[in-house]
């Protein structure tokens, strides 16, 4: 297991050069974002602090453009032909994430949901979907830009404590990252491949019903 991390990161660093550079550009990523980017740091020696900060400043800088282009780009994706199924299922799932925020709600009590959705570090609340779910109900820049990053503050820190508890099993927690975001972009792409469009979902079922 050890052997395999080492070809892994060490092929990184003769892309990168830099430890500080593969960690930043880890936490950028969709799904993994600063959950795996931290535990990485750490198995590269880089204090712990200094590992967090670089996570945390990472995934936190692609904020405002995820709450400016996101969804848009997704909606777009939705009208043309080829990327159609995409971008339905992506929005979809955005959509049904939004729901555990009130749509209805006052801005504070929207940035308050965004930032408990974030702040808990489970798989997919991270600052893509944060951002999104902002999106979707409505928070404008600056209050969605400040819940999204106050909760990705605290999910960074949650990881980064459980990392240093835990740093004999760092290998361990980096494939178990690793493999759940793999499991979570098997399942969108089936997900993509079985999607029906919701107008004719709603004929399907409309027509179930009259027999």
């Amino acid at each position: 297991m050890a052997e395999i991390a080492d070809i892994i990161f060490d092929a990184l660093l003769k892309v990168f050069k830099y430890e500080e550079i593969v960690v930043a550009l880890i936490s950028i990523l969709p799904i993994v974002e600063a959950r795996l980017a931290i535990p990485i740091a750490l198995r590269y020696g880089i204090h712990p602090a200094f590992g967090w900060l670089l996570s945390f400043a990472g995934s936190s800088a692609i904020v405002p453009l995820l709450l400016l282009v996101l969804i848009p780009f997704i909606k777009w994706l939705s009208k043309t032909k080829l990327f159609k199924k995409v971008g339905e299922t992506i929005y979809e799932k955005f959509e049904k994430k939004s729901q555990s925020v009130q749509g209805g709600a006052s801005d504070f009590k929207k940035m308050l949901g965004v930032f408990l959705f974030v702040a808990i570090p489970l798989p997919l609340t991270g600052v893509w979907t944060g951002s999104a779910v902002a999106s979707i109900v409505g928070l404008k820049l600056p209050k969605a830009s400040l819940a999204v990053i106050a909760g990705n503050l605290v999910a960074s820190g949650i990881i980064t404590l459980l990392c240093v508890f835990l740093e004999k099993y760092i290998d361990w927690i980096i494939l178990a990252l690793t493999l759940i975001a793999v499991v979570v972009v098997i399942v969108l792409i089936i997900k993509i491949a079985l999607h029906k469009p919701k107008a004719e979902s709603a004929a399907n079922e409309s027509g179930d019903k009259e027999q």
